[in-house]
């Protein structure tokens, strides 16, 4: 009998974050992820030649030598499916915290009206918290009255419970107009301001990815989402690249496990009709695709007391920036060059409509256009937009606030 033959379709991948930096969490098949095919890995050893003289024309030995750990996983952006709460959560958690991306789970808090209007800010009732940014890219859902059935997300939050929505109104919305805040589970990045709060917004993570019965180990992983994005009328992905320290493999028979099998809500208004799916300064754009770069900077520093003189990874800056190509317009409509020359600001909003908990928002707060370079879709004059997305300060969970993904 030959060697087994690996086939890479019939895997399983367990990410747990670790209480102590470098120490094997053990994941189980409860810290199962779903993941798309494509992913990939490298060796823990490279070489290097030698420049020795040998006597001879043939170069003598290389030097082989050890390398960081890098794995890279795409996943289709989904909810749970079922009712969050503070143990249930969407499927990627782990790995969102361990990309600097903290959870924050929020419960209902039930509807009602609203005392005062203006623009586009309501005054939330009394009901809610009087903490500046406590509900920053958390859906609010209204009903009763003008806006009924419409669930939109708030971009800014006072002490004085004024929200600043994502979406503008017609009719405006009114002191009739009833709000509530629909359970939901946030994600936004840190900037850890000493050890202590790294430990806990930075935490690293346990990956054991078992292919088809050789089970691989790495310990001290954090990672960076290298790209988020989709196209119209389909689902949104992320690209997770992990890095961290390789810890061995063995043959290990694969774990019976349970994933969400659920198909990830579209980029589109969905059945309601009402909902925009994707907005810049509260103006829908008939986009073909978008993506939002972190641009984060992420590395394993050297370490020659590791077993292959790397050490955990370590998460850097990020530069966030947003790219789509909608269909060019009138300059009445849309003058996105004139927007650029005033280094005008403005929100953004990309929401991805399915059923209850199987939804996904990003809010961005904070936009400004950096590109707006033409181009062709088919036959109509597009423009492939560039904008850098950026914190208006933290939230109240001092979380930064240049793009808040939400479930719901």
């Amino acid at each position: 009998m030959g060697d087994p033959i690996i086939r890479p379709e019939n895997s399983v991948a367990m990410f747990k974050l670790e209480t102590t930096e470098g120490v094997d969490a053990g994941p189980t098949a409860a810290d199962a992820f779903p993941f798309e095919t494509g992913f990939s890995y490298n060796s823990p050893f490279a070489s290097e030649q030698s420049t020795e003289i040998t006597g001879s024309l043939v170069a003598g030995p290389p030097d082989v030598v050890g390398q960081a750990a890098e794995i890279t996983f795409r996943c289709r952006m989904k909810g749970a499916n079922v009712a969050y709460s503070a143990s249930v959560k969407p499927p990627h958690h782990a790995l969102l915290q361990a990309a600097g991306k903290r959870g924050l789970f929020t419960a209902a808090i039930s509807a009602a009206a609203l005392t005062a209007v203006a623009g586009d800010t309501a005054t939330l009732a009394s009901s809610f918290a009087a903490t500046a940014q406590a509900y920053r890219g958390m859906p609010l859902k209204l009903t009763v009255g003008p806006g009924a059935g419409r669930t939109t997300f708030i971009n800014d939050y006072t002490a004085a419970r004024v929200a600043t929505l994502a979406d503008s109104f017609s009719p405006v919305l009114t002191t009739s107009t009833l709000a509530e805040i629909l359970p939901n589970w946030t994600y936004a990045g840190t900037s850890p301001k000493d050890g202590a709060s790294r430990a806990t917004d930075h935490p690293s993570g346990t990956l054991y990815l078992n292919e088809d019965g050789v089970l691989r180990k790495y310990v001290g992983c954090r990672i960076v989402i290298t790209e988020w994005g989709g196209d119209t009328a389909k689902s949104g992905f992320y690209t997770f690249k992990l890095m961290g320290i390789y810890a061995g493999k063995a043959d290990v028979a694969l774990p019976d496990v349970s994933v969400p099998l659920h198909s990830g809500p579209i980029l589109a208004m969905g059945v309601s009709g009402i909902d925009p799916s994707f907005m810049i300064n509260r103006k829908q754009l008939p986009i073909q695709n978008w993506s939002l770069g972190e641009n984060g900077q992420q590395a394993s520093p050297e370490d020659p007391n590791t077993p292959y003189g790397f050490g955990a990874s370590q998460i850097g800056g990020r530069v966030p920036e947003l790219r789509c190509n909608p269909l060019a317009s009138l300059v009445a409509a849309r003058d996105v060059e004139a927007e650029i020359a005033a280094k005008a600001q403005y929100p953004a909003l990309i929401r991805a409509i399915g059923g209850a908990y199987n939804r996904w928002a990003i809010t961005l707060p904070l936009t400004q256009p950096i590109e707006a370079t033409p181009g062709t879709r088919g036959t109509f004059r597009s423009e492939e937009m560039r904008l850098r997305a950026m914190s208006p300060g933290k939230d109240a969970q001092a979380r930064d606030g240049d793009s808040i993904l939400c479930f719901w």
